[in-house]
């Protein structure tokens, strides 16, 4: 395990193209494909504690990371309005 990340292995991606695009795959992640996207599993531990961490990537977006990043900050804006 990487003491300063907490990740078990590289922590620099290797880089794969697929259909055209040029994906970051990480030694210490699985990778699945389907027909919705590709999904990534990871292992992290902190202070002692396991997480595991999974990033889905759809084929076909709903909106761009910055848009949903926004909207998470309004609701939590929001939340703590009330």
């Amino acid at each position: 395990m990487n003491k300063n990340t907490g990740f078990y292995g590289e922590t620099m991606p290797l880089t794969r193209q697929q259909d055209g695009r040029i994906m970051s795959v990480y030694r210490d992640a699985g990778v699945y494909f389907d027909e919705a996207g590709m999904r990534t599993e990871r292992q992290m531990r902190i202070n002692g504690q396991t997480f595991f961490v999974t990033s889905v990537f759809p084929m076909v977006a709903t909106a761009t990371p910055t848009e949903k990043i926004i909207k998470l900050i309004d609701l939590d804006v929001m939340k703590k309005a009330e």
